[in-house]
């Protein structure tokens, strides 16, 4: 039976000027997220292509697009897999969707760890997934494998996508493109990064007497020899304690490196302005970040079991047994780190805020081609992009049980009779700047996010989108070697001098100077475009 749908989807109101994290400067910061709500208006009752009939009267009863019910899977990874009451949440959101458009979900969350292989299985046997998140999972390798709908064809996205116009910027919707096409849609988040940042739990500090400077914002900048000092103290004051634990994106977040194509095989360095593509292996910036590591690896403040336990580090510090780790820096990240932790977390910096190339469509949110229905998926992705109520419900859960709002209008997700048994990763959801603002934070968190943003270091190749097509087979090969080597070398178990010329020497001849022209000749195709 043919579904019916209306043809037009909701325009939204929520039109930040904040553009997803980084607009022109005179269209910045004139709403604040939490307060804003999406306007609906009822579309007419036209005729849809694609094997989809318009119904009005549908539209009319309740606000419902379908007149059957429709099951649609969303897919995306926590740190720690699904939290104890995501089925609670489901409710709520179904009760939503189901009065709005005849929708409901269903959620499939996974831990960081096996995100990857367990959205690849799915999607390689067919199984039905409707949305997904494309972090953990590589973006480009899905494009490439063919996995993720051409979100512009048969009008698909102009049609019942209009909303999530209102919210993101034209220029980050065209720099999810792969060759052109556009396969997903990127989140509002900070896509500027403050590199060199670790977060210390903060009485770990006051029990070495450390003493913040009295200027000291939420990031308390410091030199690489400042932390170093830290450190051995943190080891002195606990020997039994692990001091620092690497994590898999502490090569990206610890160094100003910019990932062409979103990884490590052919970059360009932060450092420099220019558009020249480099093999990070040959590099200063890779030898002393992993002997750095190695160092600390060998005075003791890494766990010797850390290449091989996957557990996440805001778990171990909340267990105790950790004292600090590599994270990323943005307005907010105290609070945010804070929180995750349930603990005070001091965050450190020791190099620049940088926007790379690939920032905004690292992990576009997607529509797979296994979708029951590319319509309805589409127009539940538009209300995950416009919906306030939405974004609260799926990001922290329900009020008065995971979470309170303050009086002064602030969400407190320490609070409610049950705060530890729901929350998702909010900088993940499609848009966050539809959530009310943690309390801790300025009102003007987003505000505040979009002038960051702005005022970091911009790689030269912002925006440019790397179509790996023709490098497949080389690519799939120097991951296979670099998999062999990462985790001992930038968990810093083996000594650099000796490991990375020879993980150098099999990258080779597994093709990585072949990527690395292929990357150099996109990149110089790009910018004579421009």
């Amino acid at each position: 039976m043919k579904k019916k749908v209306v043809a037009l989807v909701l325009a939204a109101a929520m039109t930040f000027g904040l553009t997803a994290c980084g607009g022109g400067g005179d269209s910045a910061g004139t709403d604040n997220a939490s307060g804003a709500a999406a306007e609906s208006a009822d579309g007419g009752a036209e005729s849809a292509e694609g094997g989809s009939e318009a119904g009005g009267e549908a539209a009319a009863a309740g606000n419902t697009y379908f007149d059957e019910l429709q099951h649609l899977v969303v897919a995306f990874p926590t740190w720690t897999g699904a939290p104890a009451d995501t089925q609670m949440v489901t409710d709520a959101v179904n009760e939503i969707l189901r009065e709005k458009y005849n929708i409901e979900v269903e959620f499939q969350i996974s831990d960081s760890g096996s995100y990857n292989q367990t959205i690849t299985l799915a999607l390689s046997s067919g199984q039905q997934v409707d949305i997904m998140s494309t972090l953990f999972a590589n973006y480009s390798n899905m494009v490439n494998q063919g996995y993720l709908m051409d979100l512009e064809e048969d009008g698909l996205f102009q049609t019942y996508g209009q909303g999530i116009q209102g919210v993101i910027d034209q220029k980050y919707i065209d720099a999810c493109r792969v060759g052109g096409v556009l396969y997903g849609i990127t989140n509002t988040r900070d896509y500027a990064v403050g590199r060199g940042c670790i977060s210390v739990g903060t009485e770990f500090l006051d029990a070495i007497g450390y003493e913040a400077p009295a200027d000291a914002e939420e990031i308390i900048p410091i030199t690489e020899e400042e932390l170093e000092d830290i450190f051995a103290r943190l080891h002195a004051q606990f020997p039994d304690l692990e001091v620092y634990r690497p994590a898999d994106n502490d090569l990206v977040q610890q160094t100003l490196v910019d990932q062409i194509g979103g990884n490590n095989f052919g970059v360009l360095l932060g450092s420099s302005d220019e558009l020249k593509v480099v093999n990070l292996f040959e590099t200063d910036e890779y030898m002393n970040f992993c002997k750095r590591v190695y160092n600390w690896n060998q005075l003791g403040y890494i766990s010797k079991d850390a290449a091989a336990d996957t557990t996440n580090v805001i778990v171990l510090v909340k267990e105790g047994v950790l004292m600090a780790y590599g994270t990323g820096g943005k307005p907010g990240s105290k609070v945010q780190e804070s929180t995750g932790a349930d603990k005070d977390m001091t965050i450190f910096q020791t190099r620049e805020d940088y926007v790379s190339s690939s920032a905004v469509a690292s992990y576009p949110w997607a529509i797979p081609i296994s979708t029951a229905n590319p319509e309805a998926a589409m127009v539940l992705m538009n209300e995950l992009y416009t919906n306030p109520e939405l974004a609260d419900l799926i990001i922290y859960g329900i009020e008065g049980t995971h979470y309170e709002i303050t009086e002064d209008g602030f969400l407190d997700a320490n609070a409610g009779t049950s705060p530890d048994t729901f929350s998702t990763l909010n900088w993940l959801y499609p848009n966050q700047f539809a959530s009310t603002v943690i309390v801790g934070n300025t009102a003007d968190l987003w505000e505040r996010t979009a002038q960051f943003n702005e005022e970091a270091r911009q790689s030269p190749a912002s925006g440019f989108a790397f179509d790996s097509t023709n490098i497949a087979t080389e690519q799939t090969a120097v991951t296979n070697v670099y998999d062999e080597y990462r985790k001992s070398l930038e968990f810093g178990f083996v000594d650099p001098e000796v490991a990375i010329p020879e993980m150098l020497q099999k990258m080779n001849s597994a093709g990585l100077q072949k990527i690395i022209e292929e990357k150099q000749a996109q990149l110089d195709a790009w910018a004579a475009s421009k």
